[in-house]
């Protein structure tokens, strides 16, 4: 079974910028308004998912155990990071 990697990548995106946000926050300087930080956040993913997309990388088929592995290190990254 096959699987398209956008939304994994996506889930992957999302939890690898959230844990390097979270965990280095004062050398990215968002520890002054929460607003700016929410700005930055979400600006950096539309980036990444812009740049994902333009490449056609979110296009290739990979199986589905690479994809469920891709958001499982999404969701630790973030986990492990805090």
């Amino acid at each position: 079974m096959y699987w398209k990697l956008r939304i994994p990548l996506f889930i992957f995106v999302i939890g690898a910028v959230s844990g390097i946000f979270q965990r280095y926050a004062r050398l990215l300087f968002l520890n002054r308004s929460s607003f700016i930080a929410s700005v930055v956040f979400i600006s950096v993913i539309v980036i990444l998912f812009t740049v994902l997309e333009r490449t056609k990388i979110n296009e290739k088929n990979v199986h589905f155990t690479v994809g469920i592995g891709l958001i499982i290190i999404g969701f630790l990254i973030d986990y492990l990071m805090v």
